[in-house]
């Protein structure tokens, strides 16, 4: 073997060595900086560690998923055609229909019409779903997203999704 061969085959040993560890560690100085920003394909606000059993609640439709919203107990124009929404929401499921109940809690007992389920409890449901209008559950009874009175079309996009992946409910 020549002089020439042996530099030759070091170099092409080298450079490939540089080819395919250069990706990695590039990644890694991105990671490492902070320069990566992870995306998220939720449109709602990821609620973490509130669940049912947290709240020291039963779970009104176990094995079900939920859109839950608070009802006052006069229920004005504004509160009328937010369930109304909900309801169409419900209906635009389609073929997930039948996996998605929508509960209305409310303080004092009330009559709405189908799909809501209404449910009577205390002022440990009402302080929880405060700060959003609309909040989804897992048949867990974990709750997964929160959503704005306005957002109940994104609220839409994300159900669905979780409906494709989800086998259970």
């Amino acid at each position: 073997m020549s002089a020439t061969t042996t530099g030759t085959s070091k170099r092409t040993l080298l450079l490939l060595l540089t080819l395919f560890s250069l990706p990695v560690l590039l990644a890694a100085l991105v990671l490492n900086m902070g320069w990566y920003t992870g995306g998220s394909t939720n449109n709602g606000q990821l609620l973490t560690d509130i669940s049912y059993q947290q709240l020291q609640q039963d779970n009104p439709q176990a094995q079900k998923w939920q859109m839950i919203t608070f009802v006052p107990s006069q229920c004005d124009a504004t509160c009328e055609a937010h369930l109304q929404e909900l309801g169409r929401a419900h209906i635009a499921l389609g073929r997930y229909q039948d996996r998605v109940i929508p509960i209305a809690y409310s303080l004092a007992p009330l009559s709405l019409p189908k799909p809501f389920t209404t449910v009577t409890t205390d002022d440990v449901i009402e302080q929880s779903l405060a700060s959003y209008a609309v909040v989804v559950v897992d048949p867990m009874g974990q709750w997964v997203l929160g959503y704005q009175a306005d957002q109940t079309r994104e609220m839409l996009i994300d159900l669905r999704k979780l409906l494709k992946l989800s086998r259970i409910g």
